[in-house]
């Protein structure tokens, strides 16, 4: 599921399009069907049990159950159930974790090797994207969505192969490709969640020598492209051309469009500054339309609601999010979501914290930096591309470290016992942390 990212949109609308179901529903249900245990019994022994995964457990239950809510509540206004069910997933998604610490406990490494495959993916799909199969005219059967859409995670691979790799020099292609994309493809939230997330690791892990040899790999990148004159067409989803002017050109316009038309043209200036401003005045009608009444304050407009409908350029139209997880929780569920949402976030970040005071690996904490940044300027946590991979990356980083013996399967916790008894009897046992005294 996390190498789907690669693949941009394309992959998460794998399954039946005209129903609404898509890989991502299918897998959960199909964990449900045949491995029930491995979701059910643990999230029941996290519910009972006292653990570092007791809050997060607690937090996606009321979510879930507020969801629910919701859904009655939208349907009780006549809205509609298939849209109402949509915004649902936006509670469902956060179960994937548990699916994560189930792989991260039982393959520890699994993490590193996923990134691995993805940065290798990515070195080859990425300039096959950008030289002609975006202007390929294939889509997804029964949905608008092309067969080859934009990839991503250019920034999130460099990040993960410094950080975990011990010769991330083995690694140069595809985290010169990584960067390449990461500038070409043109997110702008992706630029700002990847310099948080390095200065995190940086000076968490005291590694701001790699953070800043990063920064001198993409200011090459852009001095060779200006000097070499490069200027390729962009994909049409993004807008503008490639080249080292665009590049800065779009970065400038959310800062100050005037200074940004002296490397473009106003027309592309005024492009790079839209993509902003038609979010903004949309997230003030959000802000307006929910505190007009105490009711809406508390319980939102209800899932289902058309919050499209609340400016003109959007009214009938398919778009669901208003590209900021705040206001997509505030729209649809009001300051009551808004407040499950963010707890959720903090039980997350507070298990990261564990992680990194026992490890001394603050990998976790810096891509969900990067995520959570994501989610306030883009279409990311209230879909599957973004949500899926962000609670399975999660999980994979949480489970190794702060997996307890009471979540372990009878043999493992067997061999588990055996190991530290053997090491016990050693003398270098007597610096050492065991897990359950972690817990």
């Amino acid at each position: 599921m996390m190498l789907g990212s690669d693949f941009g949109r394309s992959f998460y609308y794998l399954g039946i399009p005209p129903a609404k179901i898509f890989i991502g529903e299918i897998v959960l249900v199909l964990v449900f069907v045949f491995r029930p245990r491995e979701l059910c019994d643990r999230w029941t022994s996290f519910l009972i049990r006292p653990s570092a995964f007791g809050p997060f457990a607690w937090c996606l239950l009321f979510s879930i159950l507020y969801g629910v809510f919701e859904v009655v509540y939208g349907l009780s206004a006549g809205y509609s159930l298939l849209t109402a069910l949509q915004n649902l997933v936006f509670n469902i998604y956060p179960i994937y974790f548990f699916l994560g610490v189930w792989a991260g406990r039982d393959y520890p490494t699994l993490f590193q090797k996923i990134i691995r495959y993805w940065a290798w993916t990515l070195a080859i799909y990425g300039p096959a994207y950008l030289l002609f199969l975006h202007s390929v005219k294939l889509t997804m059967p029964g949905a608008d969505t092309p067969v080859f859409s934009q990839p991503g995670g250019g920034g999130l691979i460099i990040l993960v192969l410094l950080a975990l790799e011990r010769k991330p020099s083995r690694f140069w292609l595809p985290m010169v490709v990584s960067a390449i994309m990461m500038l070409a493809i043109q997110v702008r939230a992706e630029w700002l969640g990847m310099l948080v997330a390095l200065l995190i690791w940086g000076l968490l892990e005291q590694k701001m020598t790699k953070v800043l040899s990063i920064a001198a790999l993409v200011t090459a990148l852009l001095v060779v492209g200006f000097a070499a004159d490069v200027d390729l067409p962009s994909p049409a989803e993004r807008g503008g051309s490639i080249s080292t002017r665009e590049i800065v050109a779009r970065g400038l316009s959310a800062i100050d469009p005037a200074l940004a038309q002296e490397y473009t043209d106003s027309r592309n200036t005024a492009f790079y500054a839209g993509t902003i401003s038609w979010r903004t005045r949309w997230w003030n009608a959000i802000w307006n339309s929910v505190n007009e009444s105490q009711s809406k304050m508390l319980i939102g407009n209800g899932y289902g609601f058309p919050l499209g409908n609340l400016v003109p350029y959007l009214r009938n139209t398919d778009i669901r999010t208003p590209h900021n997880i705040f206001f997509f929780a505030l729209g649809y569920s009001g300051w009551t979501g808004v407040v499950l949402f963010v707890a959720l976030q903090l039980s997350i970040l507070g298990m990261l914290w564990r992680v990194y005071r026992t490890t001394g690996q603050s990998i976790g904490l810096a891509v969900c930096a990067a995520s959570l940044i994501g989610a306030f300027f883009g279409n990311s946590l209230e879909s599957p591309i973004g949500a899926i991979p962000y609670y399975l990356m999660m999980g994979l980083i949480i489970g190794p470290a702060l997996c307890s013996k009471f979540a372990m399967p009878p043999r493992q916790l067997a061999h588990r016992q055996i190991a530290e008894i053997g090491v016990a009897s050693q003398p270098a046992f007597a610096g050492t942390t065991s897990i359950a005294s972690i817990l």
